[in-house]
């Protein structure tokens, strides 16, 4: 029994290395019969990404090879094989007779005849012999190859440029473009917060809409059309709130400050603040008493022209400013100084609204700003190409158009300057009044014309340049005398009065020189393009503007 048990340990030793050596041969054939579908798979999966983007290309066609070794290694060390079944194939495969898988049978039978102990110890002294490397590594060759193209195919499908990339760029900019535009609201929405001069309902209503935006953004994906459509509702529903008029009822107020800064001979800033309006309101009511009669009526008048300006923007403001002139005129002090100080309220309550319109508008300015951000996202190269040559189209264009159009002025000129000179010829015959200066241009005049100068140095090119008011002339065309009819005497003739000629116009006190407003008409429109919902493109063309006017 002793020399039983030994040739069964043998055998069971030897069994080992076999059986490993097996399963490296079965996970071998199993791996080359499944290579080609996960191969073929990767290849769907490449090929979908070149028809739609795909984020993580090279992730998810590497998904079904990793998937096909997770599986191979898991059929390698998740399926052993028992003693009997190794013995079996060992036999079967190296010719043993049986004599392995006998041994293992008679054993486990208990066996102890001498038959069966000779024929174990015959399979110990085999198994004894047995090798690893005696058992041969198996391959399907033939499926093997079925994987070759597939995998060949995704080579070639990532070597070549991928039209789905532009796309996916396309995408992460937008994503990094929302990503933005929420951080910007929120922004936005900590400099509403902190604004003072806005009511609780207004503040509470903006605070409320910008969040809601804000937090549609961050969940947004990165997807275009949802993102542009959020901002346009949010824009819309904004700009419900807008009122038409307010920029005009801010300039009546800011008017307004100018004025009684004027009356209170205070120099004027570059831009008054509508609460010293009010302020300064409250300060005339209590002066009344320290004026005389004659500055009592005189500001009667002030009031009362500061309310028809004000009539059409602000007509609570204006009914009250008229209230107050009319008792002025009365002499009832009392109930002027109390219509001065409800306009000071109302001027107050006017200010607290407008600066909610323009809590308002700065808000849809951001809003069409972040729109028009993801609108561009991604597309910014091709719209540089596309925008670079539609302007060298149109300066072409442009160049070939000023070109014919100076050649069709210098004919007109000609034409018309004959025609002058033969209405000039005719002026003597004929009644009526003729009014030559209308007309008559000097041959070197270049349009230009200023009104506090003689005729005769006009177009001198001396001073007018300087000047805020300078009439032009586009076309630079002269123009045709024109001739007013006189009135009808008497058998059908016309009667002319002489000794009657054209009164000379009055100076006009409007022309300064330009450099002197400049900065204060620049410092308005770079506080209206702060405060104002302009959209940004146009923006540029603004400062654009300023600085070629610039001195």
């Amino acid at each position: 029994m002793a020399q039983s048990l030994s040739s069964y340990d043998l055998v069971r030793r030897q069994l080992r290395p076999l059986g490993r050596r097996l399963r490296v041969s079965d996970t071998l054939l199993f791996a080359s019969r499944t290579l080609w579908i996960a191969a073929a798979a990767t290849t769907l999966v490449a090929l979908a990404g070149r028809l739609t983007p795909i984020a993580g290309l090279w992730l998810w066609a590497a998904a079904p090879l990793l998937l096909w070794l997770l599986t191979v290694l898991g059929y390698a060390f998740f399926r052993p094989l028992s003693p009997i079944r190794v013995a079996r194939r060992v036999d079967l495969q190296l010719d043993l007779r049986e004599r392995l898988s006998t041994a293992l049978e008679l054993h486990d039978r208990e066996a102890l005849d001498p038959l069966s102990e000779r024929q174990q110890a015959d399979a110990g002294a085999v198994a004894a012999r047995l090798k690893a490397g005696m058992l041969p590594l198996h391959v399907d060759r033939q499926r093997l190859k079925w994987a070759v193209a597939p995998l060949l195919i995704t080579a070639l499908l990532f070597a070549i440029p991928n039209p789905q990339d532009r796309v996916l760029a396309e995408q992460r900019a937008v994503r990094e473009a929302v990503t933005a535009a929420a951080d910007q609201l929120a922004e936005l929405e900590r400099q509403i917060d902190q604004d003072q001069q806005l009511n609780a309902e207004d503040r509470e209503r903006l605070l409320k809409e910008i969040q809601a935006l804000q937090e549609q953004l961050r969940r947004n994906p990165g997807e275009r059309q949802e993102a542009l459509a959020d901002l346009s509702a949010a824009e819309a529903r904004l700009r419900q709130e807008l009122d038409p008029n307010s920029d005009a009822r801010r300039a009546a107020l800011e008017q307004m400050a100018r004025n009684l800064e004027s009356l209170s001979r205070r120099p004027s800033g570059q831009r008054p603040d509508v609460q010293q309006a009010a302020n300064q309101l409250e300060q005339l009511a209590r002066q009344l008493d320290q004026l005389s009669e004659a500055e009592r009526q005189q500001l009667a008048e002030q009031l009362a022209q500061q309310a028809a300006q004000m009539a059409a923007s602000e007509p609570r403001t204006a009914q009250s400013l008229q209230n107050a002139a009319s008792a002025l005129r009365q002499g009832n002090t009392g109930e002027t100084a109390e219509q001065l100080e409800q306009a000071a309220q109302q001027v107050r309550e006017a200010q607290s609204n407008l600066a909610g319109q323009q809590s308002t508008q700065q808000s849809l300015a951001e809003l069409q700003n972040a729109r028009d951000q993801i609108a561009r996202a991604g597309q910014q190269g091709q719209g540089q190409q596309q925008g670079q040559g539609q302007q060298q189209g149109q300066g072409q264009q442009q160049g070939q158009g000023q070109q014919g159009q100076g050649q069709g002025q210098q004919g007109q000129g000609q034409g018309q300057q004959g025609q002058n000179q033969q209405g000039q010829g005719q002026q003597s015959s004929g009644g009526g009044t003729n009014a030559p200066n209308l007309g008559q241009g000097q041959s070197n005049n270049s349009g230009n014309v200023d009104p506090n100068r003689p005729a005769g140095q006009q177009g001198s090119g001396t001073g007018s340049s300087d000047l805020i008011y300078q009439p032009y002339r586009p076309s630079g065309q002269q123009g045709t005398p024109e001739f007013v009819q006189g009135q009808q005497g008497p058998g059908g003739s016309s009667q002319i009065q002489e000794g009657q000629a054209a009164q000379g116009g009055a100076n006009n006190p409007s022309m300064v020189p330009y450099q002197q407003v400049y900065p204060e008409y620049a410092q308005a429109a770079s506080e209206a393009l702060d405060r104002g919902y302009i959209p940004p493109h146009l923006k540029d063309y603004v400062r654009d503007y300023f600085s070629r006017l610039e001195p």
